[in-house]
């Protein structure tokens, strides 16, 4: 009987091996989750910087139409003191301030050397 209470009681528990087997997975799993949560995030920014440029299109279109600009570029800062834009604003994933490009009836924001708008079909695939 006392045999059989000790068989019983190391039976108990999990062992050593076991424990490390789920800390791996553990690990694993919460270094696939960190990864897909930084992906989301980076998607996040581009999707802001994308609605904040279309932003600054629509103020510069109407900038222009008030015959508030003139030329083939303007600046953010140039709108926020016309009052079209309410802040200088720059872009989320580079840090970097948005270019404007004036061609005829047509805006390009850009970002360092990246279009933001007119959104590029493969631009906005991603």
């Amino acid at each position: 009987m006392y045999l059989k209470k000790l068989k019983m009681k190391k039976r108990k528990g999990f062992t050593l091996v076991e424990m490390v087997i789920v800390v791996v997975i553990l690990g694993i799993l919460s270094s696939m989750a960190l990864m897909k949560y930084n992906n989301v995030q980076e998607n996040a920014k581009m999707k802001a910087d994308y609605a904040t440029a279309s932003t600054i299109a629509t103020a510069t279109i109407v900038a222009l139409n008030d015959g508030k600009v003139s030329g083939n570029s303007v600046n953010v800062s140039e709108l926020v003191s016309k009052g079209y834009l309410q802040s200088n604003v720059k872009c989320n994933s580079t840090g970097k301030n948005f270019d404007i490009t004036i061609t005829g009836d047509s805006v390009k924001v850009l970002s360092d050397g990246k279009n933001y708008y007119p959104i590029i079909e493969e631009a906005s695939k991603e």
